[in-house]
């Protein structure tokens, strides 16, 4: 009876493991957001990444890249968002490889201008979005061939380890002052984000698998005992 109380006990281990494998658990965490400053590169009338956050009060402020051209955010505004898990979103996948290479140690500023406006492209596409207000001191050129290789690359690489470093936040509805339009979406490294880390996949299915073999082996010497 009580090498059956471990089995079952490994066995309900391994499975809340796998299970929070499932693309249903989208979100992680609600946070506080405060935008406090740009790093100040412009294009055209527009700031690119960073946008500096303080996410839950921390006087460490988070540079964010901003993924909504359409709407707009003033410098103190605060508001709530909910953060989102990358893995197993197309979208957010392709964003997070752009962010990738606007964040990336030694980034130029043509490079972080051209990813910023990628993520534009990839969320607010058509005439009256990013699509259609592109500077002229930005290459459409690169700014497509980036998007079509963010695109390759999520398309080869479904699981890529890339896409557990970053995470999206969401705002929360009604959470922004009084009058204000609803703030942008935003991505960011994970190792930046408010809440309680989230193991990566490749650990959580480790676990997961390892409790299972755990489990089969007591049962089986069990079983020869």
């Amino acid at each position: 009876m009580k090498k059956l109380n471990v089995i079952l006990a490994l066995i309900s281990v391994a499975v809340f493991a796998l299970l929070s494998l499932s693309p249903l658990k989208a979100y992680a965490d609600t946070v506080s957001m405060t935008f406090e400053s740009t790093g100040g590169q412009t294009t055209g009338n527009d700031y690119v990444y960073p946008y500096n956050f303080s996410i839950d009060g921390s006087t460490n402020y988070t540079p964010l890249m901003c993924l909504s051209f359409t709407q707009d955010i003033t410098q103190g505004e605060s508001w709530k968002a909910t953060i989102a898990q990358v893995l197993g979103n197309t979208q957010y996948e392709e964003a997070a490889y752009i962010f990738s290479l606007a964040s990336a140690t030694g980034a130029t500023a043509t490079t972080i201008a051209e990813a910023q406006w990628a993520n534009w492209e990839l969320f607010d596409s058509g005439t009256s979005g990013a699509a259609g207000s592109i500077p002229s001191s930005v290459s459409q050129t690169d700014v497509t061939t980036m998007l079509d290789n963010a695109a390759t690359y999520v398309a080869k690489n479904p699981d890529s380890s890339l896409y557990s470093e970053y995470v999206v936040y969401l705002p929360v509805a009604n959470s922004q002052p009084s009058g204000d339009v609803t703030p942008q979406n935003f991505i960011g490294d994970s190792d930046f984000s408010g809440g309680s880390p989230t193991p990566e996949p490749g650990s959580l299915i480790l676990l997961g698998t390892g409790m299972f073999g755990l489990a089969a082996f007591i049962y089986r010497r069990r079983r020869i005992a």
